[in-house]
């Protein structure tokens, strides 16, 4: 795979003809054109990139502007999201299974064309797994409409095809929710360093799925519950436990704040929270979170979460939760996100096998975009170790999640927490370059470590030239 282009996620299979050809930006207008009928956001894609890449001259690159032929079909017979493209200075070629197929062949091209030559090549492509996404939590610390527009930017790049948005914790609640207002009164106007938070309304998160929608992503929500529920009993103090009022709160602890799991306040107030998830979200699935609940028994946490199954399957929707969940009985089709070593991996493969459930893999050590480069890095975590580049590159998700088949991960998701982020500047460096690297183990791309190092060079290149901090990691040749 040492030949194989800047490509970032590698494709499955890459032959190389001879040379480059300088590129006639009015191929890609062309290529718009013959998408437009049935790949429209792909065809946009196309005719957004080409003022980007006026030629430059280059020892190996033909003279004279390519004027090929361009064709672009749908073959189904191609896996979903599948593409195969076939450049040369004649003629180009891109073939899809599908519209998100033939989005990703773009970006593919995008990459291949960065710097105004083509090569000549033959390649074909598709995914290992349906669901590869993007966590950002925008509870720590408030990210605005721009800064996810941003983020979902970057996952787009690289063919991850969710954004996963963490909007709920104990330092502050970020979604406008029917019914209850008091949730972004009182409960959005704090974060972890005790600052104004802030909140999207509904028509902001309307706005963010059509964003994402043209560039083949879907958004899912994630209202964490039973814990991790500070902010939302601040602003509702007739869901918790005791009933008694409470100050917004500024930390990093976790574990420590329930709802009150039978009360018919709680559920009338869940009635509300999973309702207009549910009518205001256009993707199949709503996370619910479940994670790190210290203060709950075995059973009665298990008898909450059946409860809430059964609500969000009333809403139509499928529920994903973290792997906390996995002991409870769970409407089929649930998906549990795996994320810490320290929960037994082969138990969960005892219920991939015997229940109607998939896995998500975010394993801390690989995924986990919020933990520090190294020791010394300023920002970040430890609590997981350290996760350089190589970390979130060289790994497998089947080898991640030992005992569960195979079939039952349905997708690899990076995540990015915000105790410690404050800006877009500070989540951009965390995202890159380690996000390209997850993003190569979720496509199922063949491994090649070289390789990735040198695309990852070339790829600087773009970030800088679009103004994106990155860590120079010691790891690569910058």
């Amino acid at each position: 795979m040492t030949d194989v282009p800047a490509i970032i996620p590698a494709p499955q299979q890459c032959d190389l003809g001879e040379g480059r050809t300088r590129l006639d930006p009015e191929a890609l207008r062309g290529l718009a054109r013959e998408l437009a009928p049935w790949a429209p956001r792909a065809a946009r894609l196309a005719s957004e990139i080409a003022p980007d890449t006026e030629p430059e001259t280059a020892p190996d690159t033909a003279p004279g502007a390519s004027s090929p032929a361009i064709t672009a079909r749908l073959d189904r017979a191609l896996p979903a999201e599948g593409y195969s493209l076939d450049l040369s200075p004649e003629s180009w070629t891109l073939t899809a299974a599908d519209e998100p197929g033939a989005y990703w062949a773009v970006q593919t091209l995008r990459q291949v064309v960065a710097r105004g030559s083509v090569p000549t090549l033959r390649l074909t492509d598709a995914p290992s797994h349906p669901i590869r996404g993007l966590m950002l939590d925008v509870a720590r610390h408030f990210f605005g409409v721009a800064d996810i527009e941003r983020a979902i930017d970057l996952a787009s790049r690289y063919k991850l095809n969710q954004v996963h948005l963490h909007l709920t914790d104990d330092q502050g609640w970020r979604l406008e929710i029917e019914n209850r207002p008091l949730l972004t009164e009182r409960a959005s106007t704090n974060d972890v360093d005790g600052g104004a938070g802030g909140f999207l309304t509904l028509a902001d998160y309307a706005h963010l799925q059509d964003y994402a929608e043209a560039r083949h992503v879907v958004v899912v929500p994630e209202v964490d519950v039973p814990g991790h529920t500070h902010a939302a009993q601040v602003a509702h103090p007739e869901i918790s436990p005791d009933g008694a009022a409470r100050e917004p709160y500024a930390g990093i602890e976790v574990g420590f704040s329930s709802l009150h799991l039978t009360s018919e306040a709680t559920w009338a107030w869940l009635e509300d929270v999973v309702g207009t998830l549910a009518r205001h979200t256009r993707g199949p699935r709503i996370h619910l979170g479940g994670d790190e609940v210290l203060t709950l028994q075995r059973a009665e946490y298990h008898a909450f979460l059946e409860r809430l199954g059964e609500l969000v399957a009333r809403h139509g929707k499928q529920l994903v939760l973290w792997q906390e969940a996995a002991e409870a009985t769970l409407p089929a089709g649930t998906l549990l996100q795996y994320w810490t070593h320290e929960i037994d991996a082969s138990a969960l493969g005892e219920v991939a096998r015997t229940r109607d459930v998939g896995f998500i893999a975010s394993p801390a050590k690989h995924t986990y975009l919020d933990l520090k480069y190294d020791e010394g890095f300023p920002l970040g975590q430890t609590w997981a170790g350290t996760v350089e580049v190589r970390d979130a590159y060289d790994w497998e998700p089947v080898g991640a999640l030992p005992g569960v088949p195979a079939e039952s991960i349905h997708g690899v998701e990076a995540c990015l927490w915000t105790e410690t982020l404050r800006t877009w500047e500070d989540v951009a460096t965390m995202l890159l370059p380690r996000l390209p690297a997850v993003a190569s183990a979720a496509w199922g791309s063949p491994r090649d470590w070289e390789a990735f190092r040198s695309a990852l060079q070339a790829h600087a290149h773009t970030w800088r030239a679009a103004g994106l901090p990155f860590y120079a990691s010691p790891q690569i040749d910058w």
